[in-house]
């Protein structure tokens, strides 16, 4: 560039300012290239894999009388932790309301007999301890929640706590296409009638003391259309637009699983659907955590990979991490791996586990993860006598430090 302008005749007091400034963009350049590795790694998605942190027993609450599943957490005004999750009496059931109950002993029993309990400590990470049972079922023929409450997630938004769960009840109607035992089809007759309520309070006390809105009807179910079945694993995070996105899990004919996003005004009304996460099978997920984070500016979701083809993860059953840029289209994270079926602590001891699901990633206000909770099981928790539980058949809840 200077050889050019040297060739044309230019006073040298022209000449000398003009390549003053060329060095200074130069230098310039030179700066933004060597902050551009900076700036290049600000926009990277997390590696939660690499930020997961050893645990120990402080990190894990286990029942001696109940399966515990579905963690979710959140800071009250206090400055403690309240965690909410679902919970259900190991055991066999009474026959006395369904003659086919056996088909809900043990771990099964979260289908009819799963309620939502909260946990309280002192620190994100733990130890969390027992403080009462939050939502039941009703128990009244006819109403939409009259069985389970299962699938908790707590979140706060503009002042207000909202907790999110699923329920059922019985369709007496409903019947397989395919052949069936009785006790499937039975099976079936509560699973198909899973939809998503939410209840609001003004202060984590007020939600501990029940003195909470519920609205009657559930804010989403399946439509018959898109959807099928059943609508469960709610996820609810406020969007950059100011509206509140839930991501939610459905099931296709045939029992192909899939996630759905969908839409509201306000983070307690009823939710529409306006696009599928993914029609790829290979990508087949339940349990979604999803979160908005504000200075990345995209949505992500941990997830339990639920595919055989093991195209996108080591095992069926790892956890996983996709991402949006607005809500709608989804894709595999960059660092797609979130955990195998594992658990290592600070002694060194690694364990295998049958089950790590419904993740749930706790951030900062502006959609940093700083913790990442799972339930879990060493060995199947549908194995064994649900009568002499385990320590390796019993479920437990898990809270990974994430740095």
């Amino acid at each position: 560039m200077l050889n050019h302008f040297a060739r044309i005749s230019i006073p040298r007091v022209v000449r000398s300012s003009f390549h003053k400034v060329v060095m200074r963009m130069k230098r310039c350049n030179l700066f933004f290239l060597l902050l551009w590795p900076v700036f290049s790694l600000s926009q990277k998605s997390p590696d939660l894999s690499a930020m997961i942190q050893p645990v120990d027993s402080s990190n894990i609450l286990v029942s001696g009388d109940y399966y515990n599943w579905c963690p979710s957490a959140v800071k009250g005004e206090d400055g403690r932790y309240y965690m909410f999750y679902s919970r259900w009496p190991h055991g066999i059931r009474g026959l006395a309301d369904d003659s086919l109950n056996y088909i809900f002993n043990g771990f099964a029993g979260w289908m009819k007999y799963s309620e939502i309990a909260c946990a309280v400590s002192d620190k994100l990470e733990g130890p969390y301890h027992f403080l009462k049972t939050i939502l039941k079922g009703t128990g009244e023929e006819g109403r939409w929640d009259r069985f389970t409450m299962h699938n908790p997630q707590v979140k706060k938004f503009e002042g207000s706590y909202y907790l999110y769960y699923i329920s059922n009840n019985f369709d007496s109607s409903f019947n397989l296409q395919q052949p069936a035992t009785k006790e499937q089809i039975q099976w079936m007759r509560y699973n198909a009638t899973q939809s998503i309520g939410v209840i609001r309070a003004a202060s984590i006390q007020d939600l501990l003391s029940g003195n909470y809105v519920k609205p009657p009807a559930p804010i989403m179910k399946a439509d018959g259309k898109q959807t099928f079945e059943i609508a469960n694993n709610p996820s609810v995070d406020r969007g950059p637009d100011g509206r509140y996105y839930m991501m939610y899990k459905s099931r296709m004919p045939g029992g192909h699983m899939k996630f759905w996003i969908a839409v509201g005004n306000k983070p307690d009304t009823i939710f529409k659907t306006f696009a599928n996460v993914t029609e790829d099978p290979d990508m087949a997920c339940e349990d979604p955590s999803m979160w908005y984070d504000k200075k990345q500016k995209k949505f992500y979701a941990v997830a339990k990979y639920y595919s055989n083809s093991l195209k996108h993860a080591p095992e069926f059953g790892a956890l996983i991490l996709i991402e949006s840029s607005g809500g709608k289209d989804w894709r595999l994270s960059q660092h797609t791996l979130v955990s195998i079926k594992r658990i290592k602590f600070k002694n060194g001891k690694e364990v295998k586990l049958d089950r790590l699901e419904r993740p749930f990633v706790y951030t900062d206000e502006d959609g940093k993860p700083l913790a990442l909770f799972a339930a879990a099981a060493i060995r199947s928790p549908n194995s064994g006598d649900p009568l002499k539980v385990t320590n390796e058949t019993n479920s437990f809840i898990v809270c990974f430090p994430l740095k």
